[in-house]
């Protein structure tokens, strides 16, 4: 309460200076308008008639109707976070650099972007929008340092300015350059991608995991390819496979046994392989699942997964991503047209280096 009190007193402060501005630098905007020529009570009334967010809209939209309708309605703003966000949003539409966080309840400005990524969170205090993205399992279903906050500031900027420098630093914040780190036993490298294409994000996020044949049956492997599938290996005979995670869609999509070159049976050794391209039924998601094995039993597997996350976090698309609240809640399939959403990085390589 005491920070939105302050963020109030701020917003009072400069809201005086702004029209102590206007009042030395231009006439009266209503000196033409019939509004100017309405008693004060008939002004009021139409103010008690608007909604919150519009009533405050009203009172600030001119000197001579702030000074006669007063702060009252910017008062009750501070207190009902309902309202605040939709006049935040009304706002909005006239700060092209700017994006309403619906998490944090307030504005953010897309030349602090790197504030809500998941790495500077680490550093400082974290934002409500941090903390809810992890809680939502974005950071798990997109990738680690995916931020709903910063996909909401590529997607405006770029429609309002197209593939500028801007819109290429806030799509890079997303994406994640080539890294390697320990993965128990394995060696894990992981390249991430973010494009905008048709007004909608994709992202490419390539995961390899480089070890030995021994490693696949001591440690096991699982990633989240999104809220309905995953990828993971098993244990003796090792192997890998992708299952669905819903208990009541319980499948498995895909698998495959590594044979070593040890086995009794050298015939049987698994070499290069490569599974199809598939796709999730309940998302806009396409995958595809590789394994290498050479001659001293070194070994890599590669998950590719490409994803459509719509045009924001407030859409169908992007929502389909995740789980549905509730444990026996199973998810409407929908239909796409396979080698869509991968065919958008198709003009630039994610390939991953050997060990």
């Amino acid at each position: 309460m005491d920070h939105t009190k302050k963020l109030f007193a701020l917003f009072q402060q400069k809201t005086k200076l702004f029209f102590r501005y206007l009042a030395v630098q231009r006439a009266d905007a209503l000196e033409n308008s019939h509004l100017a020529k309405l008693p004060t009570e008939l002004l009021q009334q139409v103010a008690n008639d608007l909604p919150l967010a519009s009533a405050v809209s009203f009172s600030l939209s001119c000197r001579y109707i702030h000074l006669l309708i007063g702060t009252q309605y910017l008062e009750s703003l501070a207190t009902a976070d309902h309202e605040k966000l939709v006049f935040l949003k009304l706002i909005e539409h006239d700060l092209q650099n700017q994006i309403v966080c619906n998490s944090c309840r307030k504005l953010h400005r897309m030349q602090d972007a790197r504030k809500y990524t998941h790495i500077r969170a680490l550093l400082v205090v974290e934002p409500d929008c941090i903390i809810d993205d992890r809680m939502a399992m974005v950071t798990s279903f997109i990738h680690d340092t995916f931020s709903t906050t910063i996909f909401k500031m590529a997607m405006k900027h770029h429609h309002h300015f197209g593939d500028d420098s801007q819109s290429r630093r806030l799509l890079n914040l997303l994406s994640e350059k080539l890294h390697s780190d320990a993965w128990g036993a394995f060696v894990r490298k992981q390249k991430v991608e973010c494009r905008i294409k048709n007004g909608s994000l994709f992202t490419s996020k390539r995961t390899a995991f480089h070890g030995t044949c021994t490693d696949v049956e001591r440690r096991s492997i699982r990633v989240s390819i999104c809220g309905h599938l995953e990828f993971k290996s098993i244990g003796r005979p090792a192997g890998l496979c992708v299952i669905t995670s819903y208990p009541l869609l319980s499948e498995e999509k895909w698998s495959m046994l590594l044979r070593c070159e040890n086995s009794t049976n050298r015939n049987e050794a698994s070499r290069d392989l490569c599974s199809e391209l598939h796709q999730c039924r309940y998302c806009r998601t396409e995958y595809k699942a590789g394994f290498e094995h050479d001659d001293g039993c070194n070994i890599k597997f590669t998950i590719t997964i490409w994803k459509d996350l719509g045009q924001g976090p407030e859409t169908e698309e992007w929502r389909a991503h995740f789980r549905l609240q509730g444990r026996l809640s199973v998810p409407q399939p929908i239909q796409f047209h396979g080698g869509e959403i991968a065919a958008v990085f198709q003009l630039r390589g994610t390939e991953l280096g050997h060990r």
